[in-house]
Order: structure tokens, then sequence, then C-alpha cells
């Protein structure tokens, strides 16, 4: 009986052990796991390989599908022809990678985005070979999917061209920048078209030289806006061009010809601030451009003083009526006259109101009588007839000194929702963004001459009549004024630049200079909103450059990924 319970004992217990013991579960263990363990070792090599296709398929669809939202499609079918044109280009260097064409679409959704999936296979490198069974199960290849979505932005924008269109841009530059232009518009025009949104992209025209151009005239009926300039400030007096309050469009109709079209700039402050023209306020009117009679040149043939100031064969003369007074004595003056006699009488003959009839010394043109100087294209207000644009900017000529600041003003007007138009949308609006793209090859100027006038009639009258807070000074002096009244060095000092840049307009502004000095180059890199936005240009054939990158960027404003 005790052997029996010990031997039973004994089998209880090697039992116990048996059951226990481990070691011989590894080597079973791993032989169950083995193909999963090849699978997982191997194939990982292969899932390596489908996320780095998955990562060049991401980068290839969203620049497929981001050629497709910049294009002027709005039909599925084109938009896939273009989005799927750029996608094989884009998968082009991957051999590895089959493009699933049917499987991959491209649509434009009901919010304006873009929307792009786009299947491809890529080959297995190691399944096909080790694991001939798990390859066989994947035909050999490995999908991979990619989403993209890019929304053509629904913001709004309003974009004013303020070209310089002196004579100094005679030739490759005129050329060049109408070229650059009107690749401007047509590229606006593509991104309009691409918008769910009537009216996304509006854009104005400012030609600009010593006057802006602002209606194409013809006629002496007054503008709302203007003033006929009989009680307008300064009309009168000190500053004022005529003896006696009259009317401008009044002695256009004395010498039975019609207004052209340009004005000149409003009196400080007025000249640099978007104030609604109101007629309680002349001084915030806007003055008609009437170049005066100037004096007769030969009533006084033997002073030679009154001789150098008047030669008649000086091609910027403009004397086109008789002033009624001459004396042929050979010192119609005294010998003991002070200067001062001449200067007053020359003032009594360019002021004279009287002299103006239909008796005219010749045709009045634009480059003889009071439109001389208005020979510029007038300016396009705020539009999306992208068409009457390129027309305007093809009819773009040279002629006239520089004003820049003149220049800007009226293109800044042409954004405003404020009178004189009212055309652009109120600032701030929500989803709105209003640009101004001023491009020059000049320096301001109001250039001196050799008689009591001291200067050439311009949009800014003559140096006599303060309109830059001085009466006369070198023409460094001026050009000072007038950048300064653009942009001044000091920040605290109001300006046009600062006034379109404020936060209650808040208009992005770019300014291209072309070929000019380093003085205007600092103007012009302070008036725009920053460095990014400044193009400094070294040569006509550069302009085009800056126009693109300008072009590139508002079309960026269409496109939010």
């Amino acid at each position: 009986m005790t052997i029996v319970k010990r031997t039973a004992s004994r089998v209880t217990a090697f039992c116990r052990r048996f059951a226990s013991d481990v070691r011989g579960n590894v080597a079973m263990i791993f032989a169950i796991v083995l193909p999963v363990l090849i699978l997982m070792s191997l194939g990982g090599v292969d899932i390596h390989r489908a996320s780095t296709v998955r990562m060049n398929l991401q980068d290839a669809l969203d620049a497929a599908t981001l050629a497709a939202a910049r294009s002027q499609f709005t039909s599925d079918a084109d938009i896939t022809r273009v989005g799927l044109a750029s996608l094989r280009a884009n998968l082009a260097p991957y051999s590895e990678i089959t493009l699933l064409e049917d499987l991959t679409t491209f649509r434009l959704d009901n919010t304006g985005a873009v929307v792009a999936d786009a299947r491809v296979n890529v080959t297995a490198l190691v399944a096909n070979i080790f694991l001939p069974p798990y390859g066989q199960f994947l035909d050999d290849q490995l999908p991979v999917n990619a989403h993209s979505e890019v929304l053509r932005s629904n913001n709004r924008i309003e974009v004013a061209l303020v070209l310089d269109n002196t004579g100094s841009m005679a030739g490759s530059k005129l050329t060049n920048t109408k070229a650059a232009a009107i690749d401007l518009i047509n590229r606006l025009q593509a991104a309009d078209a691409r918008s769910i949104e009537e009216d996304a992209i509006k854009v104005s025209l400012v030609p600009f030289s010593m006057t802006v151009r602002v209606a194409q005239g013809g006629s002496n009926s007054v503008p709302s806006y203007m003033s006929n300039a009989n009680n307008h400030t300064g009309s009168t007096g000190t500053y004022g061009i005529f003896d006696t309050g009259v009317g401008r469009f009044t002695l256009f109709q004395r010498l039975n010809t019609t207004w052209g079209g340009c004005v000149e700039s409003r009196p400080q402050p007025y000249d640099i601030r978007d104030t609604a023209p109101s007629s309680s306020n002349q001084a915030t009117m806007f003055v008609p451009y009437f170049s005066p009679d100037e004096p007769d040149g030969d009533d006084y043939p033997r002073d030679s003083t009154w001789s150098n100031w008047l030669n008649s064969s000086n091609a910027d003369r403009n004397d086109y009526v008789e002033d009624g007074s001459r004396d042929s004595n050979y010192y119609p003056f005294g010998y003991y006259n002070s200067s001062s006699t001449r200067t007053d009488e020359f003032f009594a003959r360019l002021k004279k109101v009287s002299k103006y009839s239909t008796s005219r010394r010749g045709s009045m043109t634009t480059s003889f009588g009071p439109n001389q100087g208005c020979s510029l294209q007038p300016i396009i207000r705020l539009t999306d007839d992208y068409g009457q644009l390129r027309t305007a900017v093809n009819n773009m000529v040279a002629t006239g000194n520089t004003n820049v600041p003149l220049g800007a003003m009226w293109g800044w007007h042409t954004l405003s929702p404020n009178a004189p138009f009212g055309d652009g949308r109120p600032y701030n609006s929500e989803r709105l963004q209003k640009i101004i793209i001023i491009m020059t090859d000049g320096e301001n100027v109001l250039t001196d001459t050799g008689n009591p006038n001291d200067s050439y009639y311009n949009g800014l009258g003559y140096i006599w009549q303060n309109r830059l807070g001085i009466t006369s000074g070198s023409n460094d002096a001026r050009r000072t004024r007038m950048d300064n009244r653009f942009d001044h060095p000091t920040t605290s000092v109001e300006d046009m630049c600062g006034n379109m840049k404020a936060a209650s307009t808040n208009i992005e502004v770019y300014t291209i200079a072309v070929q000019v000095d380093s003085d205007a180059q600092t103007v012009l890199r302070r008036c725009a909103t920053d460095d990014s936005h400044y193009f400094p240009v070294s040569s006509a054939s550069g302009i085009g450059a800056a126009f693109d990158r300008i072009a590139g960027a508002i079309e960026n404003l269409r496109i939010s990924r």
C-alpha cells in the first residue's frame, strides 16, 4: 500500500512539473507566429514605401488642385481636365506610381472650393517576391489615396492702377507699362471669372502727369463735385488767378470752347484727404483745370526784361487772347521805375478777366488755350469692364511733368465710397480688400521759370498760389514739399500715404519706382504697405516683372487653401 501511494505521489508530481514547464512553448509559439513576423517585417518595407508615395501624391494633388482653382473654368469637366493635366505632370518623376485617372476627380462645390480626390497604385517591392500569396492578394500593387481642397475665396477686391504718363515715359517705358498693365488686367479678369460671387473684382485706371483728366470733357456743364470757381478759395485776391470772381466754366464758354476734363489739386489739407466735396465748404470742391492766357509778349518789344519774360518764340508760351493793352515806347516802364512796375503789369494782364472772348489767336487745343497740358487719357472709374480698361491703357500717351500726389489722390478717389464718385464699397467691409498700385519713373516737379509766374501752370496752379504752402523757392524746395505731402519722413505728420493706409481706410499700397533717384526711391518705399509691396526697377525691361509679381500677389487673395 505504501509503495502504491508513493508511486502515485511521484506520478502526480511529475505531471505537475510537466504542466508547469514552459521551455518547449517558446519553440511552439515561435513556429506559430513566424509567418506573421515575416509578413510584418518584410511587408513593412512596402508599408513605408506606400507612406512615402502618399506624401508625394498629396503634394502633387495639392499643386494640381491649386492649378485647377486658379483656372477660369467653372464646369467640373473643364476643372478636371486642368487638374489631371497638372497632376500627370507632377507625378511624372515617380515612375513607380500609376495614376488611376478613372478614380481621380476634380469638382467645384457650392462653397466655391475645388475638391479633388486621387488614387494611385504603387508596385510592391517585397510582398510579390518573398510572400507570393500576400502579393497576389493585392495584385502586386498597393493602393494609395489623397484628398485636397482649395477654396476659391469669396474675398472682394478693388484695384486702382495709378500710372505715370509723363513725357519721360515716352518710348520703351510706356510701351512696357502698357503691356504689363494689360497682362495684369487679363489676370484679374480671369480671377474674377473664377469667382462664384458677382463683381468679385473691380479695377480703375488713373493715368497722371502734372494733372489728371477725370472726365472726357467736351461740356461746360458743371459736375456736381466741382465748383465753377467763381467763389472758390483762392480764386481771387493774392493767390487767385483772376482779378474778379468769375466761373471757369463761364470763361470756357466765352472762349467758345469746352472744359477738357482735367482738374487742379484741392487746397491743403484736402489735397491729401478723402473728404467728400461739399458746396458749403468751397475748399473741398474740385476746380477745373484752366491754363490762363499769358501776357502778350509783343506789347513792349523794346523792353528787354519784358521780352525775356515773354519771348513769343518760347514753345511753352500760352498766349491765346489779346490783353487789350499795347505800348510801343522804347522804355515803356521808364528809366527809373523799379522792377515791381513790370511785375505789377504782368499780373494785371495775367489776371484780367475781361480779355477772355471769342476773339482768339488760334484754335483751342490741348497744346494751346485753357486746356493746354490736358492731353491725357481720361481715368476709368472702378469697373469690371475689362475691355474698356484695356482700350484705355492702349490709348495712354506720354505728356507733361510729374505730380505723383495728385495721381495717387485720384486713384484713392476711385476706390473711395465717398464723392466725387462713390464707386467703392464702404471701407473695412467684410471680405473686402482695396489696393492701389502707383507706378512712376520720375521725381515730383514744379519747375521754376524766368518770369513772375515762377512756374508753369499745372495741377497745382502756379507756385505763387500757395498750394504747397510756399509761394516761391528752388526746384528742390518745391519737390520736397510735394514729396512730403505724399509721404512725410516724420510719422507724426499727416501725409497722403499714411491716410490711405490708416486703419479707417486700410488700403493696401504697392509702389513701383522705375529708374528714379535715391530720394524718390526712399519716398516710394515709405509709401508702400511694406518692403514686399515696393518694387525698384532699374530698366524699362523690368516693368513687366514688377507687375507680374503684384498680379500674383493679388491672385493669391482669391485663393485660400
